[in-house]
This record gives C-alpha cells, structure tokens and sequence, in this order.
C-alpha cells in the first residue's frame, strides 16, 4: 500500500513539474536575431518625451501621452525583410509616408532616410506584441529624447 501511494505521490509531481514548464512565456526563449523580431507592422500606442531649447528655455516642451492625430516624432512602422521600411502617418490611412531602408547594429536601429538623415532608435525592450523604442538626439544649441511603445499590428 506504501509503494503504491510513493508511486501516486512521484507520478503527480512529474505531471505537475511538467505542467509549470509547459506553461512558460514563449518571448523569454525568444533566441532570434532582433532583424527578425522586428519585421511586421508596428502600430504607436503610447509616447513621452521632451525638446529642450538651450537658447530659448521658454520654448521647452515635455510630453506623455497616446498617440494624438499626430504623433510627436515617429508614427507607425512596417519593417520589412528586404531592409526597407514604411513609417505611416496616424490617421488611419495605410498609405506610407515613404520607402526608405533600415539596418540594426547591436540593439539599434538606424532609420536611413538619406544619406544626410538618419536615425537612430534604441531598442529597450520587444516581445512578439511589444516594441519600446528611444531616440534621443543632443547639440550645443538643443536636446531632444523620445520614448515610443508600440504594439505589433
């Protein structure tokens, strides 16, 4: 009777190990390039940030709010496996802005509109429905920091 309540006892906490293993978040083993986590459709939900004017302090301005009719710096983004990607204005029209390429080095991206104008965006934080990117840009004259969350489209 020993044995078989031992036998019981081992086969219930195999089955339940194995049930709090399987039950696990599919983004932590999410071991792929960050190229690939980023192709798809990305759609702006929430952005905070601030311009600073070192030579006109009254001109400063700080924000955190969801996406308004326009967004503050970047709008919505389809990054494609070719290196080319769309940003999307946020009135609902599907038509881009334009076509431009991209690349990523480490966990940034460079939006590469010419080659006078490029950005470079930071990835924080991406998970199959999450992007968090941070642009923050600095000269003698100006300082400007954005922070974007994005949700997969």
């Amino acid at each position: 009777m020993k044995t078989l309540r031992f036998i019981g006892t081992t086969l219930l906490m195999i089955v339940l190990c194995l049930n709090f293993t399987a039950c696990g978040d599919d983004d932590e083993d999410d071991n792929r390039p960050l190229v690939e986590k980023l192709i798809g459709h990305w759609v702006l939900t929430y952005e905070e940030g601030f311009e600073k004017d070192f030579e006109h302090p009254e001109y400063d301005e700080a924000w955190s709010h969801a996406p308004k009719d326009e967004c503050e710096y970047f709008g919505n983004f389809t990054f494609r496996e070719d290196g080319t990607y769309s940003e999307y204005d946020l009135d609902g029209t599907s038509n881009p802005q334009s076509i431009e390429k991209w690349e990523v080095n480490g966990d940034v991206i460079t939006l590469i509109e010419d080659e006078y104008e490029q950005y470079d965006l930071k990835v924080l934080e991406i998970s199959s429905n999450k992007l968090v990117l941070e642009f923050h840009d600095k000269d003698e004259a100006s300082e400007h920091y954005a922070k974007m969350t994005y949700k997969r489209g």
